[in-house]
């Protein structure tokens, strides 16, 4: 369900690090510390005509995670097809910039999913970055959602890389028809493709890129589970916006709220997800 695709892009150099967002999606597409390497993977094709989400940064999954329950419906939910309002722009005492945009329901997201709300997406951009997703209920009945910050990181070689903090969350391998759910023991290697669900996840989570020599921390609040998806060389040529040889430079770790971890927000009540990204030399892990 793309809408018009006039957005605002907002660059700039702040106190702690260079970003680049759209309001195309509410999406954070690029983040890098000063003095530090980028952050992010956006897709050297992704478009930003409307007519799909962009790949790449950190679109928005909501207010479903998947498949849509009904036909129609797009996957991952609608926001990250629409044009989001930017709200405000200020710097804190503390040097971080403040981003605020926000979105709510129309008469296109009413036709595909007939309840209000109000999404609010802060992100904070200092020498970490800190993504806050708020969805407000202004119905007179409660709304059931799942949700993700689909969140694309740069790394140096996908394959090989070592996720740890998913021990003991329930994973679901998506990509294994039927597969049983399994007690995740240890760190996670990544070996592409791979597209796994992990369950009843709360804690840090850290992406070890041996060989870029460095380590992404992921901590985050209200959020159940944890997502790691990457293509690899077949599945990738199913994508016209993802270059079929750009797939080991990046990793999908995704934080929020799927599948049985559905979160139900009652009539008149607040949810927030929190998630914040930090860049750390694996010498000092």
């Amino acid at each position: 369900m793309a809408e018009n695709a006039a957005n605002s892009w907002l660059l700039a150099s702040f106190d702690f690090a260079n970003a680049l967002l759209t309001t195309y999606g509410g999406c954070v597409l690029n983040y890098r510390p000063n003095g530090g390497e980028e952050l992010l993977w956006v897709s050297p094709t992704a478009v930003y005509h409307g007519k799909k989400p962009v790949r790449g940064g950190v679109p928005v999954c909501w207010p479903w995670f998947g498949k849509g329950a009904e036909t129609g419906q797009p996957a991952h939910g609608f926001v990250r097809n629409m044009v989001w309002h930017l709200d405000d722009v200020r710097d804190l005492e503390s040097g971080v910039t403040e981003v605020v945009m926000s979105c709510e329901a129309n008469e296109n997201t009413l036709a595909v999913w007939p309840h209000s709300f109000h999404l609010q997406l802060k992100v904070e951009i200092g020498e970490t970055l800190a993504l806050t997703l708020t969805t407000t209920n202004p119905n007179d009945h409660d709304l059931v959602i799942t949700e993700a910050l689909h969140t694309y990181f740069k790394v140096t070689q996908a394959a090989g890389l070592v996720i740890k903090g998913l021990e003991g969350a329930t994973h679901l391998d998506k990509l294994a028809e039927n597969a049983p759910a399994v007690t995740q023991t240890g760190a996670l290697t990544l070996q592409p493709p791979m597209d796994s669900v992990f369950l009843n996840q709360t804690g840090r989570v850290t992406v070890e890129d041996a060989v870029g020599g460095r380590v992404i921390t992921i901590d985050k609040a209200h959020s159940m589970s944890s997502v790691v998806w990457n293509p690899g060389a077949e599945i990738v040529k199913g994508f016209d916006d993802i270059p079929a040889d750009d797939w080991p430079h990046f990793v999908c770790v995704e934080s929020g709220n799927v599948l049985e971890d559905a979160v139900t927000v009652a009539s008149g009540e607040k949810h927030a997800l929190k998630v914040v990204y930090a860049i750390e030399s694996i010498n000092a892990v």
